[in-house]
């Protein structure tokens, strides 16, 4: 696969390429309080433990490893958030995915 439009900001690169210089891109679940599900992507650094549903390529000196079934019909920008001394890896652009799927005009 080529031509994943992703942004990665200038601070994200360079403190993943401080770590390794591997991320990945994945969804994660979340549920709500009162029932229901959404799916959000998030980014972690390292490879996915499994590769198998994950295609890679290079940006901008990072390998990125993106699951399969994240849909990303936008541009991505990963940026680095920074609280307390703390840093993790932030997605933009991707839409949220409802864990039930309803047809139009349901």
């Amino acid at each position: 696969m080529t031509g994943l439009d992703i942004e990665i900001t200038p601070q994200a690169r360079d403190w993943v390429a401080r770590q390794g210089g591997v991320m990945m891109i994945r969804a994660s679940t979340r549920n709500g309080c009162c029932g229901g599900s959404t799916s959000v992507p998030v980014a972690d650094l390292g490879e996915p433990e499994d590769l198998a549903g994950y295609v890679s390529e290079m940006k901008e000196g990072i390998r990125v490893y993106v699951a399969e079934d994240l849909r990303v019909e936008h541009p991505l920008k990963v940026r680095l958030e920074r609280f307390l001394g703390f840093r993790r890896l932030f997605v933009d652009g991707v839409e949220l995915a409802s864990g039930t799927q309803r047809k139009r005009g349901e």
